[in-house]
């Protein structure tokens, strides 16, 4: 058939262009339609704006049970050519690959290029060399072409024909990033100082189990390994034989005696050297665990070390991730996490803060505010409300939260199952110690807070734990913090 004279037009600019956006659904639908019978697909607000996708609108295309296997959502006409990659920004709610088709003329079912990762945003590559010269025809995506035994979904966002096949890493939409700044205007509402000789058992309850915490961890948690000495919190890990178990270790949660919503929540931690097999962390659940169980109670990790990633790269004393999870129930369940190494170490015998930042608007994760107080969250993820979409984080993340610290050994995270193989217990027990932790509050609606209240002392924190200063040697300018002097970079001298 005889090209148009707008499709030439069309192909002139595109053949000379890096790159040409195919759609970033930020003007409404431009013609994308549903294919199969059951099929459906629309432009509507992102409800997952995390990691690289922080914008206002995405594609949705769905293949439901007993649908066609290339349901899907296609535009077409879109005739250009010159291009041999097209790239897509997608959220996949299985691990399975998208399929895309942009021709009739060639007709092949093209896949991605990279592994598909379920309930993340990511830069999905397709090679589309093989029409560079005859040019593309449509843009068809469809979503799973197994023979699927539940609903599976997927969010397209930024679609783009590149000759760069590099996947994209830009976080898209940053003027609709929610504002996680830290500010003045929190005020202290509850902390534990471990000021005392024993745990405060109005606040903490101490676990007592060997579940493996689902995760297939070695530890027997019991109360021998949960300690009050010197200020500080000790949960410590030992290699011996207890109960049927080959190690013991602490675990202790706020579950139904402190519980809140939104506010800062921050802990100063002195990690254990994780070295191979120890996992340390600093997280929350919703207080409704008992009712509804876990995913559907939802989960914040602000701080979790001793992953199997840090140990095959040796790094870790620096590599660490925040993380996320939700859903309706344990075999359908939803997560978002970012790691993070570190050009300094967290494992180096000083304490480290570790502070989140919940609102109504997001969730965001940081380190070492203390230090640097402008510092980037190292994880974030915006979780507007929902009552409707059980698969969203923003159904999950709007109630009150209790607080857990754990040191758990072994287990799938670090994927190590063998106490034989646990090199950080191979010569004495390791220790992780929480100086203090603390919540703050605005006293803006949707806060709430329930629990032992903060005395009046507590609210005048001890000018030992509370004072960073900066201060001038040599010329230089240096940071000083609990009768330690530090580089601008962190680096501790003295």
């Amino acid at each position: 058939m005889r090209k148009s004279f707008l499709t030439l037009l069309l192909l002139v600019p595109c053949v000379m262009m890096a790159q040409v956006k195919v759609d970033n659904f930020e003007s409404g639908n431009k013609g994308w339609v549903t294919v199969s019978s059951k099929g459906y697909c629309d432009v509507r607000e992102n409800e997952y704006k995390t990691g690289i996708n922080l914008s206002d609108h995405v594609l949705y295309a769905q293949h439901a049970v007993g649908d066609d296997n290339w349901a899907g959502a296609m535009l077409k006409p879109y005739t250009t050519s010159g291009y041999t990659y097209l790239h897509a920004y997608i959220y996949h709610s299985n691990g399975h690959q998208p399929n895309l088709k942009v021709s009739d003329t060639n007709a092949q079912d093209l896949l991605p290029l990279n592994t598909i990762k379920a309930g993340e945003w990511q830069d999905v590559v397709f090679d589309i060399s093989a029409y560079q010269s005859s040019g593309i025809e449509f843009v068809f995506f469809m979503v799973d072409r197994s023979d699927v035994s539940e609903l599976v979904w997927m969010l397209v966002d930024e679609i783009e024909l590149s000759n760069d096949p590099s996947p994209r890493t830009e976080v898209v939409g940053t003027g609709s990033t929610p504002q996680t700044e830290p500010d003045g205007d929190y005020q202290l509402v509850w902390a534990d100082e471990f000021s005392g000789t024993t745990l405060d058992r109005d606040i903490w309850n101490i676990e007592v189990n060997d579940d493996g915490g689902g995760n297939n961890e070695l530890q027997y948690y019991c109360e021998k390994a949960v300690t009050v000495e010197n200020g500080n919190l000790l949960l410590t890990a030992t290699k011996e034989s207890y109960k049927g178990r080959t190690c013991t270790s602490g675990r202790i949660n706020t579950l139904g005696k402190v519980f809140f919503t939104y506010g800062k929540v921050e802990a100063r931690i002195k990690m254990p050297s994780t070295a191979n097999g120890l996992w340390p962390a600093f997280w929350m659940m919703g207080n409704d665990f008992s009712e509804v169980g876990w995913p559907a109670c939802g989960e914040i990790d602000i701080v979790e070390m001793g992953n199997a990633n840090g140990i095959k790269a040796g790094t870790q004393d620096r590599y660490f991730n925040g993380a996320y999870h939700w859903g309706t129930r344990w075999d359908d369940h939803r997560s978002y996490a970012r790691d993070i190494t570190l050009n300094y170490s967290v494992q180096d015998g000083d304490y480290h803060l570790f502070t989140c930042i919940w609102n109504a608007e997001s969730i965001a994760m940081y380190i070492d505010l203390d230090r640097y107080p402008s510092a980037e969250p190292y994880c974030v993820m915006t979780i507007p409300k929902t009552n409707t979409d059980n698969s969203a984080p923003g159904y999950y993340f709007h109630k009150p939260n209790f607080i857990i610290f754990n040191l758990a050994v072994g287990g799938n995270f670090p994927a190590i199952h063998d106490i034989n193989a646990i090199t950080a217990l191979a010569d004495s027990p390791r220790a992780m110690m929480v100086d203090y932790v603390r919540v703050y509050q605005k006293k803006e609606a949707g806060e709430t807070f329930s629990g032992k209240q903060t005395s009046t002392a507590l609210t005048t924190i001890s000018e030992e734990k509370q004072q960073t200063t900066k201060v001038m040697i040599d010329g230089q300018i240096y940071i000083k913090r609990n009768n330690h002097i530090y580089t601008i970079t962190g680096q501790q001298i003295q």
